[in-house]
């Protein structure tokens, strides 16, 4: 008899498709988020500078750090659904979604967004430490048995 893993019904699927949404909207709308010094980003940035603790805190860095962190949940999410034998296409998946995502703004969105290589590699880092993080989610997990089946020998 063969294990498998415990369902965890669409809860997956249904938060992978509103954060699938939510990173499309952070990324493909021609508006880049406002990052002068009276903005929210600005201020942080300003109050990392003057910390000797969290000065390497540069905009670069932040930026880099949250590219990384907007892929942890896709790759997750997707990796959780798609369960322990194919959590590697959560990876996969997120390497293709942030592919489409920087050739949309090179072509596309040119004039208000910019596609790098820097993005594409943050972004997959991220998709890859989700998917790895909902294998070992899976892996330590008990698994449920499946129902017993009577079977009938005539």
């Amino acid at each position: 008899m063969t294990r498998q893993p415990p369902r965890m019904g669409n809860a997956p699927l249904a938060l992978l498709i509103f954060y699938t949404l939510f990173i499309a909207f952070m990324t493909l709308t021609p508006q880049q988020l406002d990052v002068s010094p009276g903005s929210p980003i600005g201020r942080m940035l300003e109050f990392f500078a003057s910390h000797r603790w969290t000065e390497w805190l540069t905009y670069g860095r932040v930026e880099k750090l949250a590219n990384v962190a907007m892929f942890v949940p896709f790759g997750f999410l997707l990796a959780l659904h798609l369960g322990r034998r194919r959590w590697w296409i959560g990876w996969a998946v997120g390497v293709a979604f942030t592919l489409l995502i920087e050739g949309a703004q090179v072509t596309l969105l040119s004039p208000t967004r910019f596609g790098t290589i820097s993005d594409l590699v943050t972004n997959s880092i991220g998709a890859g430490i989700g998917a790895i993080c909902a294998l070992i989610l899976m892996l330590l997990l008990p698994r449920e048995d499946p129902e017993p089946i009577d079977r009938v020998v005539r």
